[in-house]
């Protein structure tokens, strides 16, 4: 079995840590949604499922069924591969979650009023943020009723995500813990 293939930063990899804030998690709703993802290599669809201290996207990668799920209560996140029966472990930063009221590296944020996104009522921003060595714009709508992002898009257009079909409801335990009998591995080394 090649592990060494799942970890050359897919572009799931990158388009979660570029949008991976949009998953803010909601004090009190909890909803499942599909989050349409842009990027460098197109559109990807994934299913998105929140509670309020845990987070779930599965999403297929290169062929293959991939479940990411992060549980802050555990401060871990778990990357699953079902085909192989096999999980990675890795932690979860405390200080630092990719998720919140404000956006990561945000510097500031001016309103533009109000816009529906996919029939749900949301307050359209455009947030000024810097990575340290760039500053960035990007438009982010917030949803009235779950108060989390609900899209996200650069100015150009080029990445971003967006979260349709959202059905607001309780979410299963069992969708926030790997499934029995998968066995843990370590990451293979990028080289």
């Amino acid at each position: 079995m090649k592990h060494r293939s799942l970890w050359k930063i897919p572009a799931l990899v990158v388009l979660v840590l570029l949008a991976g804030w949009t998953w803010a998690l909601a004090q009190t709703q909890e909803f499942s949604a599909d989050q349409i993802l842009l990027g460098p290599g197109g559109e990807q669809q994934t299913r998105l499922y929140c509670k309020a201290d845990r987070w779930r996207v599965d999403a297929t990668q290169q062929g293959k069924k991939m479940i990411q799920i992060f549980r802050l209560d555990r401060k871990v996140a778990w990357m699953v591969i079902p085909e192989d029966k096999i999980y990675i472990e890795s932690p979860l930063s405390a200080d630092a979650p990719p998720w919140g009221e404000t956006v990561p590296g945000e510097l500031e944020r001016k309103a533009l009023g109000e816009e529906a996104v996919d029939d749900h009522p949301a307050l359209k921003y455009q947030v000024k943020t810097s990575d340290g060595e760039f500053a960035h714009e990007i438009l982010v709508w917030i949803s009235k009723e779950l108060q989390v992002p609900v899209k996200t898009t650069s100015l150009d257009g080029r990445w971003g995500s967006t979260l349709k079909n959202i059905q607001i409801g309780p979410q299963p335990d069992d969708l926030f813990e790997v499934p029995a009998g998968f066995k843990q591995i370590s990451p293979p080394l990028v080289r």
